[in-house]
């Protein structure tokens, strides 16, 4: 509704073999509600949400009160395909002729069988649900009342009446209202005239004052600037004085003691022998310092090609380096700097981060035991994981392949995000199928363009063919030279596989 005063109540109802109804929610309705009164229905399973659409299923629903009153075979709307959820507007007739009752309601689901063929029909009854219409308390309002009510109307209506005649006399006398408004306003006109004339006239005088004061308080700030100069320019003279005569005394003293530390030095070498160049190297050697180079003697880092060999990568040393010809793919470049972590002592980790020079990619690379493929980390990622969807028309899912050693996987979609690339994946796993037929439905728009791709079939059946089409409908096509000896009704004839692509 677009007024937005509609009333809306949720069901959640699963497709299970239970009898008993579902709880009462307390909802309830009035039988003046028209346009307002809105059930809504969730429908899902043990996997969750059925994904439905107006191509695949067809939801009604039927309501019937406990005075007899019955409403028709009512078709319910879609509003969420891809959660479930149908709904539905009651009738203003039929909340009407079920006042003061408990109403009973029941969905059904149908799946659409475009071959009209029997063994493909399909239908799930829900449990029921309850409701109540109740009488708008209005409706109760006594006769002797409603008079009270058209009495006290009829008043209000004399005594606006009388009000209407009184603003129009009021008009009618509106001329003298004119002239008295007139003589006001030429009143006040007069008034502020005078009061700007002796405004204008302060205003003058508060100016001339104010630039006589600031004269003479810029006069004495001169004076005192001036005085406080003069005293500070013979204080730091002295001082200056003073400090000159002090480094003076000091650096002689330092020169005197600086030549005694020579001399003295070079009779312990002399006399001792320490400090030669042999000795010195020595000493250094049995130190525990960093002794790596990081960087070249200019800052800059080593140059290396790799070569695309990556058996060369990764047995590159720790430290900081500049590559190029690096075995990487989707990255801006092959060249660019690089950082090889390791830890001491450890040979099964070790971390590699490359960022081409050419851009703010950043890419890993990680070595636990084993090497995983190149990373790219400076990018935000989403991924839904595999969903799982339905299969119609007849089509069954998830058959071929569900051995404990071949765990086949089972119909569903995946969606992944990386940066500004978007990944899409479908997993196939159908039998009981024919050529040419649509076998799901996926939410619409879920590719941009139309997909065909290749996935199994039994070997002598040479390959299948799946179509996915930006209005969500899935076809399945069998090769035209193995179409008389496909079997519809086997399960031993199926169509598997994974297939994916970037938009």
């Amino acid at each position: 509704m677009t007024n937005g005063i509609d009333k809306k109540a949720l069901f959640k109802l699963k497709s299970e073999p239970y009898l008993k109804p579902i709880s009462d929610l307390g909802v309830g309705f009035y039988n003046l509600d028209e346009n307002t009164a809105i059930l809504r229905f969730q429908l899902s399973n043990t996997k969750g949400p059925l994904l439905i659409h107006e191509n695949n299923l067809t939801a009604y629903a039927y309501f019937e009160s406990s005075n007899g009153s019955a409403s028709d075979v009512i078709e319910l709307e879609i509003e969420d395909s891809n959660n479930g959820i149908v709904a539905i507007t009651l009738n203003k007739e039929f909340l009407q002729a079920s006042t003061s009752t408990k109403v009973k309601g029941q969905v059904y689901i149908g799946v659409n069988n475009v071959d009209g063929n029997p063994e493909y029909n399909e239908v799930a009854v829900f449990r029921e649900f309850t409701f109540e219409v109740a009488d708008a308390l209005i409706n109760k309002i006594s006769s002797f009342t409603k008079i009270e009510y058209i009495r006290m109307f009829d008043q209000l209506k004399m005594r606006i009446e009388q009000k209407v005649k009184d603003i129009e006399e009021a008009i009618a006398n509106g001329a003298d209202y004119v002239a008295e408004m007139k003589s006001v306003l030429q009143e006040g006109i007069e008034t502020l005239n005078a009061i700007v004339t002796e405004g204008k006239s302060d205003v003058q005088q508060y100016i001339t004052q104010a630039k006589t004061d600031l004269t003479k308080v810029k006069d004495d700030a001169t004076e005192d600037i001036t005085t406080t100069a003069n005293n500070a320019k013979t204080s730091v003279q002295d001082t200056a004085s003073t400090a000159v005569n002090s480094i003076n005394s000091k650096t002689t003293e330092a020169t005197d003691h600086v030549d005694a530390k020579v001399t003295e030095f070079n009779q312990t070498v002399d006399n001792n022998g320490f400090l030669t160049p042999d000795k010195l190297t020595e000493d250094l050697a049995t130190l525990n310092w960093q002794k790596k180079k990081l960087t070249n003697e200019d800052g800059g880092y080593e140059t290396i090609s790799l070569d695309s060999d990556v058996d060369k990568l990764h047995s590159m040393e720790g430290g900081l380096y500049y590559f190029t010809s690096v075995p990487i793919t989707d990255a801006s470049s092959t060249a660019g700097y690089a950082q090889v972590e390791t830890r001491t002592g450890v040979s099964n980790i070790k971390r590699i981060t490359f960022k081409p020079y050419n851009s703010n990619q950043i890419w890993v690379k990680r070595l636990y035991n084993t090497w995983n493929d190149w990373e790219r980390i400076d990018t935000p990622q989403t991924d839904t994981g595999w969903v799982p969807f339905q299969l119609i028309n007849g089509a069954v899912a998830n058959t071929a392949f569900k051995t404990e050693t071949d765990k086949g996987f089972d119909c569903a979609y995946r969606i992944e995000k990386r940066g500004n690339v978007t990944e899409k994946s479908i997993r196939i796993n159908a039998s009981k199928v024919s050529h040419s037929q649509q076998i799901a439905q996926l939410p619409e728009n879920f590719v941009k363009s139309v997909q065909f791709h290749y996935v199994r079939v039994p070997i002598n059946q040479g390959y299948g063919l799946v179509g996915v089409f930006p209005s969500g409908a899935v076809y399945v096509y069998i090769e035209s030279d193995k179409r008389d000896g496909w079997d519809t009704t086997s399960q031993s004839y199926y169509f598997y596989g994974e297939f994916n692509w970037k938009e």
